[in-house]
């Protein structure tokens, strides 16, 4: 049995994924796993183990693009999947969309969550009800079709080469050891950018302080786009050392992985810390922890949205504007900095 994934973004998602796609790999009546995933996301991808065969598009086009510029991508890899004859299809998306592409792709069986009539494309449907890690959601899907997850650790391999590169150009040769990653930034993928997840620069900036005076090393992580974010916080703790932008994924999840500690934002470079085994505070405003958290055993989630009526306003990938950002103000740099001696 041919079967097809469509996962097209995000980094934090696709990780969330890989039980999930270990589960279909292990399955005996697999054949193949066909994964179709969004450009942007490839770094995470192509060292997975459990993938047969990786299709990419332009997920840059199919979340921003003009309409004609979304049908040629669709057209075009829905073409090139009808020739692997897939029997099974999954849409990991609540996005209705991407069952269009399994409809075109010609999979006979099209399994995806149930989004009212927008789900008719689909000849399974999985509601989603009430407050649900991501990765028990993907592995509800495969249950429709008697496939069941025999656990729930997200994968991202390093090879020992890779890992040995990574210590000598950024831990080695700055003198770094038993250090601290903050991780001020993230929240952002290539459909939108989602400050409302960031607990807030000012925060890490007072942090990374009581960390440097505590005498702890401090490491900043992040992706270019991070930059602007950890200049300020450089600016405030001139000690701090920055490595935003400046890593691969592979590179970031080895420092993630040698650090004694990673602080975190909701994002991409968390769910990477836990795939890679780190030890984590998890840091979370509008977003239902249950939903996202890292699920090893050890690691501490802070969130304060218990009593607010406003959170959690995450709802089907949508955040609404939000000024007060209540859930964060709870949530002080002297209480995390507590936290962090447990570690």
């Amino acid at each position: 049995m041919n079967v097809l994934v469509v996962k097209i973004a995000a980094i934090g998602d696709f990780l969330m994924a890989t039980p999930a796609l270990r589960a279909l790999k292990l399955n005996p009546a697999v054949d193949r796993v066909i994964l179709l995933a969004g450009l942007s996301i490839v770094p995470v991808v192509e060292g997975n183990p459990h993938l047969d065969q990786i299709y990419t598009l332009d997920d840059a086009r199919i979340f921003r693009g003009a309409f004609l510029a979304k049908l040629w991508e669709v057209l075009k890899i829905s073409w090139r999947l009808r020739r692997e004859k897939i029997d099974l299809g999954f849409n990991f998306h609540r996005d209705w969309r991407f069952n269009i592409i399994l409809f075109l792709a010609g999979c006979k069986k099209r399994i995806g969550f149930a989004r009212g009539r927008k789900s008719r494309l689909l000849t399974t449907r999985v509601a989603v009800e009430g407050v649900k890690h991501h990765i028990f959601h993907y592995c509800d899907l495969l249950k429709t079709q008697g496939i069941f997850c025999l656990d729930f650790k997200m994968e991202f391999l390093v090879g020992a080469d890779a890992v040995n590169a990574a210590e000598a150009k950024f831990l080695r040769e700055k003198q770094i050891s038993d250090y601290v990653v903050l991780v001020p930034g993230g929240a952002a993928n290539v459909k939108e950018e989602m400050d409302s997840r960031r607990w807030g620069t000012e925060n890490f900036a007072a942090l990374a302080g009581l960390l440097v005076a505590s005498g702890r090393q401090v490491v900043l992580l992040g992706s270019r786009g991070d930059q602007k974010i950890s200049r300020l916080i450089i600016e405030a703790q001139p000690q701090v050392i920055d490595f935003c932008g400046q890593t691969s994924l592979s590179e970031a999840a080895v420092l993630l992985k040698k650090s004694r500690l990673v602080v975190s934002n909701d994002s991409g470079l968390m769910h990477l810390a836990d795939a890679v085994g780190a030890k984590i505070i998890a840091i979370f405003g509008p977003t239902h922890p249950e939903e996202k958290k890292p699920l090893t055993a050890g690691n501490i989630v802070v969130w304060k949205g218990e009593d607010l009526e406003c959170s959690p306003c995450y709802h089907d990938g949508a955040f609404p504007e939000c000024r007060h950002r209540s859930c964060f103000k709870k949530i002080f740099p002297q209480e995390i900095f507590e936290l962090t001696k447990t570690f």
